[in-house]
């Protein structure tokens, strides 16, 4: 009987093992895949509604058509019409919004955010995190202004956004409004065609916060899935060959009593007392950042995004150009 015994226990025993090891298995498949997922870098997503406009009640909806508001009156009917057509190529190529607006009163506020508040109320921006740009023209403060909002502030960093300052600045110093406007739209296609810089990274002036973007290219995915099922692999085929090898009676007898032959207990009496106490003190010195003057904490300045916050709280990024 206890022959029979120890024979049906070692037929049961392998079984349930398999399944077990199979279901480990297949969870450190999947930890292992996410694990280098995360290590190639993720994207997470950019300031939404409630984190870049947290300030804001409500937004407004914009209107669907018109991306062009001429309130210093710079533009003729044609020229219009042509901007709105600009603006709507502009949309189509970068895949955020685009306007334009002047005005000859920025009511006592700088350009920066005069455009940033007027591009709130106008309800301007595309999805979730508003994504756009306006490019205003200041007859107030005498300065052109490039708003950058959403998945456009990652796109036109700062070098960039300054780079479209110097292409339309000539045209709108020299009077030539529409054609400023024209070209600052035409090097946002442009740059937002060329995608994200590497190294990209926003930095809030105010706060001092830096959000740096991460992405997964197609490659480090296919990559990725590869290493994690080759190690899953390897351990499946582990498990398997251990699990097929054969023990003898005497193996199984000594596994079952392994543990039983240095076992062992031993009991004391034993008490502490405390003799006394000390106390020593020393003064640590506060780490310095190092910072360099590319950017926080040596970072680039060239995959920079400075950002800044409109009278609601909305996050915006932007430069501007004196005329």
């Amino acid at each position: 009987m206890r022959g029979l015994r120890t024979i049906g226990l070692r037929k049961r025993i392998p079984v349930a093992g398999r399944l077990a090891a199979v279901r480990r298995c297949a969870a450190a498949a999947l930890c292992v895949c996410a694990v280098l997922l995360a290590g190639v870098g993720t994207l997470p997503a950019d300031e939404g509604a409630s984190g870049v406009f947290g300030g804001l009640t409500a937004w407004a909806a914009g209107s669907a058509e018109t991306r062009v508001f001429d309130g210093a009156g710079l533009f003729s009917g044609s020229e219009i019409d042509e901007l709105e057509e600009a603006a709507a190529e502009t949309r189509r190529e970068a895949g955020f919004d685009a306007a334009v607006m002047t005005t000859d009163d920025a009511d006592g506020k700088s350009a920066r955010m005069y455009a940033a508040d007027r591009y709130e109320e106008l309800g301007l921006g595309d999805g979730s995190d508003y994504s756009g740009v306006l490019f205003l023209i200041d007859m107030d403060n005498r300065e052109i202004y490039l708003l950058t909002t959403g998945k456009a502030i990652r796109v036109l960093t700062d070098d960039r956004i300054n780079a479209i300052l110097d292409e339309a600045y000539e045209a709108v110093s020299n009077g030539d409004y529409a054609a400023g406007a024209e070209t600052a739209l035409e090097q946002v296609a442009y740059y937002a065609g060329k995608g994200i810089v590497s190294g990209q990274y926003n930095y809030d002036e105010e706060t001092g916060r830096v959000s740096v973007h991460r992405y997964i290219s197609v490659f480090e995915v296919l990559v990725a899935l590869i290493l994690a099922g080759v190690i899953a692999g390897s351990a499946v085929m582990t498990v398997k060959r251990q699990y097929n090898m054969e023990e003898s009676e005497q193996q199984i007898a000594n596994h079952n009593l392994a543990y039983r032959a240095t076992s062992r207990i031993d009991v004391a009496d034993h008490t502490d007392r405390l003799m006394g106490t000390f106390v020593t003190s020393m003064l640590i010195a506060r780490a310095v950042s190092n910072q360099h003057p590319g950017g926080p904490s040596g970072r680039s300045s060239s995959g920079r995004s400075t950002t800044f916050h409109s009278s609601s709280g909305g996050s915006h990024g932007g430069g501007g150009r004196k005329f």
